[in-house]
């Protein structure tokens, strides 16, 4: 009976082991397939996304955000101070640049209407990201690019 307990014991923690191995391996391959922090799979982005890493560079943050499938998710529903609180720093319409402007009169098949009327919108750093806002919430992200 106490050699049937040694042995299941023995059993169980081998495959605990086994189990933070591949672990620890999986997690080092990961970091080595995806070193750049501008990647959206990078391990760096990632833990930001989640709000577990405070020492991201919040430009290459932003970066990354082109290549993140849902990176609408990272603004909805915030405010500006807390867009403000994310991202470092915001740009209104009036401090934005003339070509960030001109996108907030045109979407990208060029009809009118990203900005509808009583919607604000504001700038994610010096990047070409437009949050726009309603109700001092963030309802959608549009990035400003080929106009």
């Amino acid at each position: 009976m106490k050699n049937i307990w040694l042995k299941r014991t023995v059993v169980g923690l081998l495959l605990i082991g086994l189990g933070v191995l591949l672990s620890f391996a999986f997690f080092m391959q990961w970091v080595k397939r995806y070193p750049m922090d501008y990647d959206p799979k990078n391990i760096d982005y990632v833990l930001w996304k989640h709000g577990l890493n405070q020492n991201m560079n919040l430009d290459h943050a932003l970066g990354a955000m082109t290549h993140d499938t849902w990176a609408v998710n990272l603004v909805k529903g915030l405010s500006k101070e807390e867009l403000k609180d994310r991202f470092g720093n915001i740009r209104t319409l009036s401090e934005a640049r003339p070509y960030d402007q001109y996108c907030n009169t045109i979407n990208a098949v060029g009809e009118l209407g990203i900005h509808p009327a009583g919607k604000e919108v504001i700038f994610l750093r010096d990047s070409d990201w437009m949050v726009i806002l309603d109700s001092g919430k963030a309802v959608d992200l549009v990035l400003c690019k080929g106009y």
